[in-house]
């Protein structure tokens, strides 16, 4: 048992010192992984030489002065001793700090707590469990007493301004500092205080940007007025730097994170979308993290820079798919009409110069299990995409990014774009229908039992004067011109109604069933007339639309058409009547001038000698979309 103890001491007592590019590593036996990649990632300082333990008590060892003396004093000024606690008194009262100090005659610099390393190779020193005390690098030299040397290695310019931030006296809230910047959190949380192994302390430190990292993954939001008094209390060195970033999709409670911010800083602000990380095989990116604290999808858009009361622009964004030319800040051609804008939430597809609805979509929030597509304007008259390309680039996004897809569409832009978006992009739909984004920023679900129809118009069937071709539904997508027959058909429609009226002179005789045919002629559209006259057709008009025979009561009635739009004089019309009444027992309906007496709606073509001149053509940003594929319509509209 003796000899097997004394075997086992020997040969733990083997010294190794390692020289790994300007780093030394120290260990006895083997070296971990992860020890050895921390000591290649480390940067070099100016004077001083790193020295990497897996163990603090290995400063006791008899041969390491001997082996260090190669590098320390000939070479090198003083040490880094990278070693968990090595400015901490042990159970025996020494410091391993100390007696390395004293044993090369050289400034030591260890760590009095755990150091986390983070990408990039910056070193991080955690206070303890309290977060009282320790968190720093302590400077040790032979017969002097210590000195804090800061708590990142290296050391970015921005530390030294945390030393004047004030505590902002708010029990609820807790600030600590991570090695990206600040943490502002909840203090009492269901997930306890946060380990080393937080997602928090992975962001990698930047020189020269402050991050001010809000919320956490799980805990209630924060409250607006708590973060603003902690922004308020900042000085403004600090402020020059600052990079907020939320933790979480809803970091704030009482309004957007970066409206909040910008307007307590009272000057614009960088706000990130997302937390930034280390992606293996893809650098430094923006993710969004989960309410577990998971980090789920890449947003297009990773920073937005906000101004006070004056909303935010996108300010870094990455492309969603290659070979899309770019067309703006943020904005990307998908083809030479439209345009795919990038957004806070995701993507808004849209015309090239149709922004109705903007503020709606550019105000959609993250979402950590969504990427949100908005496609359309807040706008009824508007034309529909290439919906092969839109399905193409939707194909083309990252994975992480097409499993959390959502597709919405403006409900300004009316159920009738809803459903061509549902039947054009039914592929990646997957048999669900798009949201409908209101003009409020809400995302709301269509109501699957009600009809299809415009916003602002009731669901109702079409009337006499909206006859919808075979083959489409009445909600189908409104064709170009529309308005303007329907105008037209009305007009036509309410002059065949005053041909069909019977004049004050007209009136039947007591007894005589002369609007009885007339109207049962009129109401099923049949021909009457007598033999060898010229046939007259009748429209057919739903019986509410027959207008009855009642007098004129005006002291001069105006002429009313008949026939080919002749005049005649009032007393040979009373005197034709009279003649007619006593010779034929029943009389014949209102006679309609042919080229009027037409079904509506139709495009009416009239003779060029009595036509006006042509109209101007309708602007591109007016011109309806093509029909849905699978609308059985004979001639679809074409765009200029």
């Amino acid at each position: 048992m003796t000899t097997v103890q004394h075997q086992r001491t020997v040969e733990v007592s083997r010294l190794r010192v390692d020289e790994v590019g300007d780093t030394l590593l120290v260990s006895t036996g083997g070296v971990h992984p992860a020890t050895a990649a921390v000591a290649r990632a480390l940067p070099a300082e100016n004077g001083r030489i790193c020295v990497v333990m897996s163990d603090p008590a290995l400063a006791y060892h008899p041969e390491l002065g001997f082996r260090l003396c190669r590098w320390v004093p000939a070479h090198y000024e003083s040490v880094r001793l990278i070693a968990p606690c090595a400015a901490v008194a042990d159970q025996t009262g020494k410091i391993p700090a100390q007696v390395l100090s004293d044993l090369l005659e050289a400034d030591v610099v260890a760590p009095d707590g755990e150091l986390v390393a983070t990408p990039g190779g910056a070193l991080y020193v955690v206070s303890g469990e309290d977060g009282s005390a320790g968190g720093h690098w302590l400077r040790y030299r032979p017969g002097r007493p210590p000195l804090i040397a800061g708590r990142r290695f290296p050391v970015p310019e921005w530390e030294r301004y945390l030393n004047d931030l004030p505590d902002p006296g708010i029990p609820e809230l807790t600030v600590e500092q991570i090695p990206a910047g600040l943490w502002v959190r909840r203090t009492r949380s269901p997930a306890g205080r946060p380990q080393p192994t937080d997602l928090a302390f992975a962001t990698p430190v930047q020189p020269d940007v402050v991050t001010l990292l809000v919320s956490r993954p799980g805990d209630p939001p924060l409250r607006g007025t708590d973060l603003r008094r902690l922004i308020e209390a900042m000085p403004a060195t600090l402020l020059e730097r600052l990079v907020v970033t939320p933790y979480g999709d809803h970091p704030v409670a009482d309004g957007e994170l970066g409206a909040v911010a910008s307007v307590a800083a009272n000057r614009t602000l960088r706000v990130r979308t997302g937390l930034p990380l280390q992606m293996a095989g893809r650098g430094q990116q923006v993710v969004a993290i989960d309410s577990e604290g998971n980090p789920t999808w890449i947003p297009f858009a990773r920073e937005v820079a906000w101004r006070p009361h004056g909303g935010g622009r996108i300010l870094s964004w990455t492309a969603p798919a290659d070979q899309l030319l770019p067309a703006g800040a943020a904005q990307l051609m998908l083809n030479e009409r439209w345009v795919v804008e990038i957004v806070e939430a995701g993507l808004w597809i849209r015309e090239v110069n149709r922004t109705e609805g903007a503020s709606a979509v550019r105000r959609l929030p993250l979402e950590a299990e969504h990427c949100t597509v908005v496609i359309g304007v807040g706008d009824e008259d508007q034309a529909q995409p290439s919906w092969r390309s839109v399905d193409r680039l939707l194909r083309r996004l990252p994975a992480e990014v097409f499993s959390r897809l959502r597709l919405a569409a403006p409900a300004d832009a009316g159920e009738w774009f809803a459903d061509a978006m549902g039947k054009g992009l039914r592929r990646v739909l997957n048999g669900l229908m798009p949201l409908l984004l209101t003009a409020d920023g809400r995302l709301v679900d269509r109501n699957p039992g009600a009809p299809a129809t415009s916003v602002g118009r009731s669901p109702s069937e079409p009337t006499e004067h909206e006859q919808v071709p075979a083959g489409q539904s009445s909600a189908g997508t409104p064709r170009r011109g529309k308005a303007a027959v329907d105008d037209v058909s009305t007009l036509l429609q309410y002059v065949d109604q005053i041909r069909r009226a019977t004049a004050w002179d007209e009136e039947p005789a007591p007894g005589t069933p002369a609007a009885a045919p007339a109207a049962e002629a009129a109401s099923t559209g049949e021909v009457v007339g007598e033999p060898g006259a010229p046939a007259v057709t009748s429209v057919p008009l739903a019986p509410a639309a027959v207008p009855q025979a009642q007098p004129v009561v005006s002291p001069a009635p105006p002429a009313v058409p008949v026939g080919e739009g002749r005049q005649r004089p009032q007393q040979e019309r009373q005197q034709e009547r009279q003649q007619e009444r006593q010779s034929a027992p029943v009389s014949v309906p209102v006679p309609v001038s042919p080229p009027v007496a037409v079904p509506v709606p139709v495009a009416v073509a009239l003779p060029s000698e009595n036509a006006g001149p042509e109209p101007p053509a309708l602007p591109a940003r007016r011109t309806s979309a093509a029909p849905a594929e699978g609308d059985s319509v004979e001639k679809p509209n074409e765009e200029a």
